[in-house]
């Protein structure tokens, strides 16, 4: 009986208060549990002693603040792509043609190269795969006499055994249709097709890599070598004919000329392109870092989005003993401490406690030049919201309306409660630590 009572609570709890959505704020580090519980102690090591009401739907009320709060803080990272700090700098690489040459930003440092690192491009020669087009053959005639057959694939160091079977009857078509599926099934970093023309089809085989290495001759050879299985279908078909051998990019960045045996490749830890077409006869074309203006408003909207919910969340609570007005009062005195800076941006406090956003205003701010100082105050608005979805989470009773039992002698020495550490702060922190 004992068990069963035991299964109950232990169903009850998970249904109703272990969180449903894991964000980046659960993904903790050794160091930032530290953090967390260091937090908790020092809390304890200062709080009075509190006596608490049996009173349930105040306890729910606190465990769901808390849940909004680990929840607000793990969007507010996400957006951030941080770990604990928020971060406007949404940057892109651009180039002056992109249907000839695409770039992304992959560098770690967008303050500094915005406007600072850039470079002219000039492909004179894209990387391509080796092909080898067969023997065009008639569709519906026959050549192959029936039997088990094998052809060999090099790549690189290793070789791959091919083996198919001919019947009486199959056509080339068939065998042809046979061998495609067998070859890209394999997996083997080939592909195969068939063309046609007119009345007569072709198999062709195609590197799926492009470019030689060094000391290579091809991406890849093909020859027969089993002695025990029948032999010619490889020159009947024209599986071993180079139509197309490999070749590596040809480019010059600055006037000084690379190779690289792929079309997509980095440069210099900070752009990672890829050249789609070859450029003009001393015509370049310019890769730069630039701000994402439209990455960057979107990333606004949220942050203020999140905020809304937040506050609504919040005053929507109406149980008795939860001081939801001051939850309320707490988290819009942050928006009211930045709103001298954010604004200039646009972005307005109403009535309610939420936030509005002029769109007119918040592009100005983001494409003018001075862009980085207009936006540092919601920069500092996004780090205060972190911090405080932080100390609600560790102590969310404070917002339970808990009479002081007994307060701290302040003569006496600083120690810390492990029972009020599990009772108050600690509320159920297992389940992200």
């Amino acid at each position: 009986m004992a068990g069963i009572s035991l299964n109950g609570a232990y169903n009850h709890f998970i249904q109703d208060y272990v969180s449903k959505d894991v964000t980046q704020a659960d993904a903790h580090r050794k160091d930032e549990l530290r953090d967390v519980y260091k937090s908790i102690a020092r809390l304890n090591k200062k709080s009075p002693l509190y006596l608490l009401t049996d009173d349930d739907k105040s306890r729910n009320e606190a465990i769901d603040i808390k849940e909004r709060a680990r929840q607000l803080q793990g969007s507010i990272i996400g957006l951030n792509n941080q770990t604990g700090k928020s971060s406007l700098n949404h940057s892109s690489a651009y180039t002056s043609d992109e249907d000839k040459v695409l770039a992304s930003y992959i560098g770690k440092t967008p303050e500094e190269d915005v406007g600072n690192i850039g470079f002219d491009i000039n492909v004179t020669q894209l990387a391509t795969p080796q092909t080898n087009t067969g023997r065009y053959l008639p569709k519906d005639s026959t050549g192959l006499p029936a039997g088990n057959y094998a052809f060999d694939v090099r790549i690189g160091q290793q070789d791959f055994e091919f083996q198919f079977s001919i019947y009486n009857g199959d056509r080339n078509i068939d065998i042809q249709d046979k061998l495609e599926k067998l070859i890209n099934k394999a997996g083997i970093g080939l592909s195969a097709n068939i063309i046609e023309e007119g009345g007569r089809s072709a198999l062709q085989i195609s590197s799926t890599k492009t470019g030689l290495r060094s000391g290579e001759t091809s991406q890849f050879e093909i020859f027969e070598n089993n002695p025990d299985l029948q032999k010619g279908a490889v020159s009947y078909l024209g599986l071993d004919q180079v139509s197309a051998p490999a070749t590596n990019a040809h480019f010059s960045l600055n006037g000084e000329e690379k190779i690289s045996i792929s079309n997509k490749f980095t440069v210099g830890g900070k752009f990672e392109l890829q050249l789609k077409d070859t450029t003009e006869f001393g015509s370049t074309i310019h890769v730069g870092v630039q701000n994402d203006n439209e990455a960057l408003k979107k990333h606004i909207h949220s942050l203020v989005d999140n905020y809304n919910d937040f506050v609504k969340e919040a005053s929507g609570a109406h149980v008795e003993k939860f001081k939801s007005d001051k939850l309320k009062s707490d988290t819009v005195g942050l928006a009211i401490q930045h709103m001298s800076g954010i604004e200039d941006i646009g972005i307005k406090l109403e009535s309610d406690g939420t936030l509005s956003i002029d769109d007119e205003l918040l592009s100005q701010a983001i494409s003018g030049p001075g862009s980085k100082e207009a936006l540092a105050p919601i920069n500092n608005f996004s780090d205060a919201l972190i911090e405080k979805t932080k100390e609600i989470s560790i102590d969310p009773m404070k917002y339970v309306d808990r009479p002081v039992v007994n307060y701290r002698n302040p003569d006496s020495r600083d120690t810390s409660s492990p029972y009020i550490t599990s009772e108050y702060s600690g509320m159920m922190f297992n389940n992200y630590c």
